[in-house]
């Protein structure tokens, strides 16, 4: 029975205050021991059982211990995992039966009732009523297998022993439907709990998610006014500067040579300067993300950074990246951002491999150069570098991503960025 307890309760993550309240549960069972020669309690042994009251209580005392080390021990319900509550309700419930089996005759059965009602509620508070089922008939067969095994109540000496057990058997069968009534009224209980903790999360999400969408909105809106007065103000002026710097070579005759060069610098200048205002007021107008969306904007970067720096690619786009969240997304974009334009800057590298992929696990995202690397520990005294990676760590931590960068002088990075769904 123990086992089907173990199969059936099966959980991974513990209702909160659910080990505090089991811990003060043991403490109040080994104070309760402390009281059975106060209140005159007797064991109930086979006549050639000759052993003192003393070496039951003991054993049932060291039982209740291992309880207590076993919900103490740091460390353990990280490595059982799953099966650490189930265990420990285990412990728990054979300890009470032992005591019940050594220390206890049937007229005081009773006494240990209010410790299985806790560790009934424990159950229910933790899984469903399908387990509170199975536990309840998990003590009620295990105490009616200890009644059969165990001798006739010297309470009653004019009934047979026979008689007994079927008095036993009928209380612990009224204890079992009792146990079932509340079962069910906790674990309903804490299913409302549940799903109003649940409604909770998934309204917070959605707050989120409209947060980050007024911030994308405004940022979209606040880039287009800057890009209309860049548009109107700077860009009207280079341009009008290369016009007149034109005309003055035209109607200049004849332009002395050393005069010519600075104009004709002068008109370069001019018109690089253009190029590059109108590259930022095309950036301003409209994100790559908003137009692309995840996955084409990354690649776009890629093949971009690859194309100028004549580096080799190799890119791999796996699933569906249109039901990301804007956040999510802006992580995604910036990270591998400013990862390409380190390795431009700064990895002379001969090859780029970015590999994006989103599947029923989460979205991973790898990006590696074959570049000149560097020591992780010296980057930290370089600002730029130390603020790009800081930049990067931040965005992930944001949206609670696992962040990682890996280098070694010659032998090139890798920046990976994982977000593990319900994360």
């Amino acid at each position: 029975m123990k086992y089907a307890i173990m199969s059936s309760m099966i959980e991974t993550r513990l209702e909160p205050g659910l080990i505090r309240v089991f811990r003060w549960f043991a403490w109040l069972r080994l104070l309760s021991l402390a009281m059975i020669p106060l209140i005159g309690l007797r064991a109930s042994f086979r006549q050639e059982f000759v052993f003192d009251i003393t070496i039951p209580i003991i054993i049932t005392v060291l039982n209740i211990l291992m309880l207590l080390v076993f919900l103490y021990a740091p460390g353990l319900e990280r490595k059982l995992g799953r099966y650490y509550f189930p265990v420990a309700i285990i412990i728990a419930s054979a300890a009470i039966l032992l005591e019940q089996y050594l220390l206890m005759n049937q007229s005081t059965y009773w006494l240990q009732y209010p410790f299985l009602f806790v560790l009934l509620i424990l159950v229910a508070w933790q899984y469903r009523f399908r387990d509170v089922v199975f536990y309840s008939i998990g003590i009620a067969a295990a105490e009616i297998i200890l009644g059969f095994i165990s001798p006739g109540n010297p309470d009653f000496p004019i009934l047979a022993p026979e008689i007994q057990r079927l008095i036993s058997v009928g209380m612990v069968f009224s204890r079992t439907i009792i146990f079932l009534v509340l079962g069910y009224v906790v674990t309903a209980l804490m299913k409302a709990q549940r799903e109003q903790r649940r409604a909770l999360a998934d309204a917070n999400q959605r707050l989120v998610q409209h947060a980050s969408t007024l911030e994308q909105l405004t940022t979209s809106r606040e880039r287009i006014r800057i890009s209309r007065e860049l548009h109107d103000t700077l860009a009207h002026t280079l341009s009008a500067m290369a016009v007149q710097i034109e005309a003055l070579l035209t109607i200049w005759e004849p332009i002395p040579d050393k005069v010519s060069g600075m104009l004709d610098q002068m008109l370069t200048t001019t018109r690089s300067g253009l190029d590059e205002t109108r590259r930022a007021l095309s950036a301003l107008r409209a994100s790559p993300l908003e137009e692309m969306g995840l996955a084409l904007a990354v690649s776009a970067l890629a093949e971009d950074t690859a194309s100028r720096c004549g580096q080799t690619l190799e890119l791999d786009v796996v699933g569906n990246l249109d039901d990301l969240t804007p956040a999510v997304e802006q992580c995604y974009y910036r990270v591998a951002q400013e990862a390409l334009v380190n390795i431009a800057n700064h990895a002379s590298a001969r090859r780029i491999t970015l590999l994006l992929k989103h599947n029923a696990h989460g979205i991973a995202m790898t990006i590696t150069d074959d570049g000149i690397g560097y020591d992780l520990n010296g980057v930290v005294n370089q600002s730029s570098s130390k603020f790009g990676i800081k930049g990067m760590r931040e965005r992930a931590e944001l949206i609670g991503a696992q962040f990682n960068i890996e280098s070694q002088p010659g032998e090139g990075t890798t920046i990976t960025l994982n977000l593990e769904n319900g994360a």
